[in-house]
């Protein structure tokens, strides 16, 4: 018993490089060559137009708190050098 089962392993480690060598799987049997192809053509830009309708603007005028002009008037009176 211990005769063939070493027979079977002695075997399969001789055929194990041949198995390993033959070619993989997958590749393709025939090669298919094709001739070059010029494509000419112009590339277009997607346009989109979108209008709004008229609406109304709300808005308030800003209420100062306070009066700037006095400092305006001073700022140009002094010499800025």
């Amino acid at each position: 018993m211990l005769k063939r089962l070493l027979m079977v392993l002695a075997t399969l480690l001789f055929l194990a490089p041949s198995v390993a060598h033959s070619a993989p799987k997958g590749k393709p049997s025939s090669v298919i060559e094709l001739e070059e192809m010029v494509i000419e053509g112009k590339v277009s830009k997607p346009n989109v137009f979108y209008i709004l309708g008229r609406s109304q603007i709300r808005y308030e005028g800003l209420r100062l708190d306070q009066s700037f002009v006095q400092r305006i008037v001073d700022s140009v009176r002094n010499n800025p050098f």
